[in-house]
């Protein structure tokens, strides 16, 4: 972790559920807070998993 930068991620998965990617957000502290979690989480799960259902969609 560097000093002041806070960060939410998320694993995108293959359609065999291999980690292969990440959704993550990242910023100064005084601006996603101490815990950027309680926020940005949801969106940023929200945004891996509609990556790894497409991937599953395509079979990719």
């Amino acid at each position: 972790r560097a000093p002041g930068i806070a960060s939410v991620s998320a694993s995108v998965r293959s359609p065999s559920g291999k980690v292969i990617a990440a959704v993550s957000v990242s910023g100064p502290v005084e601006r996603l807070t101490r815990q950027p979690g309680r926020m940005h989480a949801p969106a940023v799960v929200a945004a891996a998993e509609r990556l790894s259902q497409s991937l599953r969609r395509n079979g990719e």
